[in-house]
């Protein structure tokens, strides 16, 4: 009886250790307030703490820790990750001088969003000036496909992209996009994309 208790406490051990291991990869709780992280992270910052990073569209750090995710979500596992899109202004030719004095001081920008899968739906927030704003999906899609337009200076793309319907292409949510028809835009939010450059932009 004493050979069966303690089997079966070791068992339960085990099974703790393990719970426990998943929580800790699924929901990092030594990640500070989205808030806090907001006001006070800097891009480095954002790379050391393990967060996904996307540089003017471009993934360029936390390659892995997105495929996680995506293996935790696809197996309706709830989970959370947070991402970081960092822009720079580019070349200052590239646009009209005026313009380009209004908003030089603007950039770089950066916006840190936290996806939270909790089985069932993507809700995806961020802040501000202060202000939370937040919103909620079905389904996370991934897109791949040639570029858009041969002006563009990458060749290929791997995009992942949260929308209501899981039916619906790139190619719709392009096209709703630039369409003048109010009733032709999707919803969606593009999360993480994975481009490769032509050899010119390498």
């Amino acid at each position: 009886m004493k050979r069966i208790l303690y089997t079966g406490c070791t068992i339960m051990f085990f099974i703790l250790i393990l719970s426990s291991c998943d929580k800790a990869e699924t929901f990092p709780d030594e990640w500070k307030e989205l808030k806090y992280v907001t006001d006070s992270f800097t891009l480095e910052d954002a790379k050391r703490e393990g967060y996904v990073v996307m540089e003017d569209g471009d993934v360029t750090c936390g390659q892995e820790a997105w495929q996680n995710f995506v293996d935790l979500s696809s197996k309706k596992i709830p989970c959370k990750i947070r991402v970081v899109h960092y822009y720079t202004i580019g070349d200052p030719s590239d646009y009209d001088p005026e313009y380009y004095e209004s908003i030089k001081d603007d950039y770089p920008m950066m916006f840190i969003l936290e996806l939270v899968y909790n089985g069932e739906t993507f809700s995806v927030g961020h802040y501000e000036e202060e202000k939370l704003y937040t919103s909620e999906f079905k389904y996370l899609m991934k897109y791949e496909g040639e570029a858009e337009t041969p002006k563009s200076n990458f060749t290929s793309f791997v995009r992942y992209v949260l929308v209501n319907d899981d039916k619906v292409t790139w190619d719709d949510i392009m096209h709703g996009v630039t369409s003048s028809k109010m009733d032709d835009y999707i919803p969606f939010r593009e999360i993480y994309a994975d481009l490769v450059y032509k050899e010119e932009y390498k």
